[in-house]
């Protein structure tokens, strides 16, 4: 009767543990805002007329006067807006008290969208020099290996999967067992997660091959814009198209930027979602205790 009690005291002792555990991990990756706080992931469609236009880095901001409100939005390249002009988007990808080192200007609420529809239904898709994407588009590859569905959750194993590189070799998911593995998903599109790649880059040049790998999986559309922003960017670190939506559908990528730590076998042990900025002592230290690993040593 005493031992049934000895050991029911452990295991509770030993439950408590855990949970304090996993609170601290998270408190840590809760020290930075999320870039991306999400109220309704449901998508609508705002539309409005633009009442101002600013184009910088690549993106265009736009203004609209839904009739309600104002609201600001930023799609990638020039598309051709004026004042006066009515035009609309979709809403999957709200950003709030966002900051723009470009711009030097905060926003309390802005939207990065694909791209904006004209009144008349025409997508406004452009490159940064003003030719129709359409022009120049690879199209996508649908050939090949179906979609496998099935988010795989913390604290199970990610199936196997082909990685297409984009500044890389294909190679197989599982060629990365071994050493604890950040996942980062992306899309060249995607402002919060153009923000905060350049201090993944900077995570990589201190650890990847050392005591954990990053690695980046596009899910652009098209093969070509991910290589491209790779190309503008000067990233190093290896990256992958996931054409078929494999990866998106197994790491539970509804919303991006979504970084996954995964243990050295392969197991799914933390899901960040929003960009955060990864080079910092207390990032690294989070990412240390989610590892069970010592990083001060390579943070200086």
């Amino acid at each position: 009767m005493i031992s049934r009690i000895i050991i029911s005291i452990i295991m509770l002792t030993c439950c408590s543990l855990a949970m304090q555990t996993t609170y601290i991990i998270g408190a840590a990756f809760a020290t930075q805002k999320s870039a991306q706080q999400v109220s309704d992931n449901r998508s609508r469609t705002i539309s409005g007329e633009v009442i101002e236009v600013i184009t910088a880095a690549g993106f265009t901001y736009t203004e609209l006067d839904t009739g309600k409100a104002k609201v600001w939005a930023a799609a990638p390249g020039t598309p051709s807006l004026k004042k006066g002009d009515l035009v609309s988007f979709s809403s999957e990808m709200p950003m709030r008290d966002f900051h723009s080192k470009t711009l030097d200007r905060n926003f309390q609420l802005i939207y990065f969208v694909k791209q904006f529809i004209s009144d008349k239904g025409i997508p406004l898709t452009t490159t940064a020099h003003g030719q129709a994407d359409t022009q120049h588009m690879t199209q996508p590859d649908t050939t090949g290996q179906a979609v496998v569905s099935g988010e795989v959750d913390r604290g199970n194993y990610l199936r196997e999967a082909i990685l297409e590189g984009l500044n890389g070799n294909q190679i197989k998911l599982s060629d990365y067992i071994g050493k604890p593995l950040i996942i980062n998903v992306w899309a060249s599109w995607c402002g919060p997660c153009r923000a905060e790649m350049g201090s993944l880059e900077n995570l990589s040049q201190r650890y990847n091959g050392k005591q954990f790998n990053v690695i980046g999986i596009s899910t652009d559309d098209y093969r070509n814009q991910a290589v491209s922003f790779i190309e503008q960017t000067g990233i190093t670190f290896e990256n992958y198209h996931d054409s078929k939506l494999i990866l998106e559908s197994m790491l539970g990528a509804n919303t991006i930027p979504l970084t996954v730590l995964v243990d050295e076998n392969g197991r799914v042990l933390e899901k960040v979602r929003g960009a955060r900025e990864w080079d910092t002592p207390e990032i690294v230290h989070a990412i240390g205790e989610v590892f069970r690993i010592n990083l001060t040593e390579q943070t200086k």
